[in-house]
């Protein structure tokens, strides 16, 4: 009887432990769906912004990539100028002399040659001038033949030595009187032959032509036909217009970036797609304490002479600013609010939205300063399809 009893129980025990582990097995079947579900989820958590498109969404996009590099960039300054005339070859005209204008040949825009006449001064002052000349060329030949006649007598004893030397220093006061009335001329702008031919003649020529020291353009005339005029009065302005300069103001903290000798593209309003090649050949020592401005100067030649003086120009200089970075084209580049991000290529269609740290451009580049390493793939067309994708994303989501 014990026995049998014993026997029902372990029966009823085995059917008991089959029972709850069908009903765990079971079980387990019955989360396993959620339990797969929850998988994908931390899944897609790993890597929340990644974006798959599919083949033909890739093509109609135009997404194209390309791989982060090593490149040197090159920085662009940009500064607003002003063409001014070279005055190097600037030439102010004036006359040493006082006088009357009867005659003006030059006018504003007038190319002239060197030692071509502008005007004709006709001055008392001169005339005074050459006759004190005559007079004392006169004087210095009667004194010599006296001189030369005394040294021949002395050297026959006729005369005494007293007497040479007196008219030996009525030589030399005569010579010097001479001398003086020569450099006078010279100085009242008459020339060595125009002074010989008044020796030569004994004419008194009150006219003097004032002349052009160099050749250019007249910019400026200051002279009407009959105008009396002083010495400190100025005539004319000449310029040589084919080489101008640039002058510019460049800010205190770009002082670093400019140095003699660079080259600069100018350009000027009214030829916009003209570029002129010139050279920085001044800056300035001292700063501007008002504008905290210092002055640049670009020399540069004026083909067809297209450039005029006063002309407002943009002078831009190129300086090499990084060497071997890392460097992503601007058309990588896209803005999330205060954020930049660009897409980096996945396999499979897949692309990444990553947050980047970057500095300014450069000649159509980016230096990388973190969020990318060299070698990845990131996409340089069809950006803005995946912004797009991404900002759809987030309003389902929301």
């Amino acid at each position: 009887m014990f026995l049998k009893k014993f026997f029902l129980i372990s029966i009823a025990v085995i059917l008991l432990s089959a029972g709850c582990e069908r009903a765990g097995q079971e079980g387990q079947k019955a989360v396993s769906p959620a339990e797969g579900q929850q998988g994908q989820t931390q899944e897609a958590g790993e890597n929340p912004e990644l974006i798959t498109l599919k083949p033909e969404a890739v093509e109609q996009a135009g997404i194209k990539t390309e791989r982060v590099s090593l490149r040197s960039l090159r920085g662009e300054q940009v500064f607003s100028g002003k063409v001014s005339v070279n005055e190097t070859r600037l030439a102010h005209v004036g006359s040493r002399i006082s006088g009357r204008a009867v005659a003006v040949s030059a006018n504003p825009g007038d190319n002239v040659e060197k030692g071509q006449s502008l005007a004709i001064i006709d001055s008392p002052e001169l005339g005074e001038a050459q006759s004190q000349y005559l007079k004392a060329a006169t004087n210095l030949g009667v004194a010599e033949k006296s001189y030369e006649r005394a040294k021949m007598l002395l050297e026959g004893k006729v005369v005494s030595t007293g007497e040479f030397q007196r008219r030996e220093g009525e030589y030399l006061s005569a010579k010097t009187e001479a001398k003086a009335a020569e450099d006078r001329l010279h100085l009242l702008s008459m020339t060595d032959e125009e002074i010989s031919a008044i020796g030569k003649t004994h004419t008194i020529n009150s006219r003097v032509p004032i002349y052009s020291p160099i050749p250019g353009t007249i910019i400026e005339k200051h002279l009407t036909l009959g105008e009396v005029l002083e010495p400190v009065k100025p005539l004319f302005v000449i310029a040589d217009l084919s080489s101008l300069w640039v002058i510019a103001d460049v800010p205190e903290r770009d002082i670093p970036k400019i140095k003699k000798g660079q080259r600069v593209a100018i350009t000027v309003s009214p030829y916009p797609e003209k570029v002129f090649s010139g050279k920085i050949g001044y800056v300035s020592e001292t700063i501007d304490p008002e504008t905290r401005t210092i002055k640049v100067r670009a020399e540069l030649g004026n083909p067809g002479r297209m450039l005029k003086p006063e002309m407002f120009a943009t002078i831009k200089i190129s300086t090499m600013e990084k060497e071997n970075v890392l460097v992503i084209p601007v058309s990588a580049i896209q803005r999330e609010g205060e954020n930049t991000i660009v897409f980096v290529s996945r396999r499979g269609n897949a692309f990444e939205k990553r947050m980047v740290a970057i500095g300014p451009e450069m000649d159509g580049f980016h230096q990388v300063i973190s969020g990318l390493k060299g070698g990845e793939s990131i996409v340089t067309a069809g950006a803005f399809t995946l912004k797009s994708e991404t900002m759809k994303g987030l309003m389902e989501e929301e």
